[in-house]
Formats: C-alpha cells, structure tokens, sequence
C-alpha cells in the first residue's frame, strides 16, 4: 500500500529526493525532513495541483480522482462552498477545513490563469 509521500513522488513524476527538491524548488534537505516527519507540506500540495492538478485529497489518503478538472461556469455545491468566518492557525483548522482553504485558493489561482 503506498504512502501520501509515495503518491507525491509517483504524482510529481519523481524517482528521487534531488528530482523532488527540484521540483518543487526546494533543499533536497527539506524533502528529506519531510520523509521523516511523515507529513506534506500544504505549499508542496498547492504546487502539485497548480503544476499539474493533482487532487491533494487523492495525495494524502489515495481515495478519489487523482487529477482535478477545471470547472468552467459551474458553480460548485457541498463543501466546497464552506468559508470559515473566523481566522484561527493552522494547527486550530481540521485538515479537512485546511483542504477545502487550500482547494478554494487554488481554484482562485487556476480561474486567474485561465483567463
């Protein structure tokens, strides 16, 4: 069974921690670090979906699509549409509130794009 980081890697189209690194645009350390804490950066998810829209939901627990598609005029539904109305840190939010900020923004970057 493979791993979110492992996800990452196939996602990214990376065989390596340097190949990684520099994807990313990062220190080959910083990918090392996050192989030990066992965890993702969000910054590294919001890279992964802008370059090449893979869902970070598919990335951290291996359910659902693997890419997004662009929704052109399509107002979304459910969950998506949650704005949370008060400001906390990070480590407050659920990760499943910080997947919907992340996915929010990200969607806001990828209609400015398109335009």
């Amino acid at each position: 069974m493979s791993t979110p980081l492992d996800r990452f890697f196939e996602a990214a189209g990376c065989r390596t921690q340097v190949e990684l690194a520099e994807f990313l645009g990062i220190k080959q350390s910083s990918v090392a670090d996050a192989k030990k804490r066992k965890s993702i950066p969000a910054d590294w998810l919001v890279t992964l979906l802008r370059l090449k829209r893979i869902n970070p939901e598919w990335i951290l627990t291996g359910l659902g699509a693997r890419r997004l598609q662009p929704m052109d005029d399509v107002e979304v539904a459910g969950p998506l549409c949650v704005h949370l109305k008060e400001i906390r840190l990070p480590e407050e939010c659920t990760i499943e509130e910080l997947m919907i900020e992340i996915v929010r923004r990200t969607s806001k970057l990828l209609n400015g794009y398109s335009k």
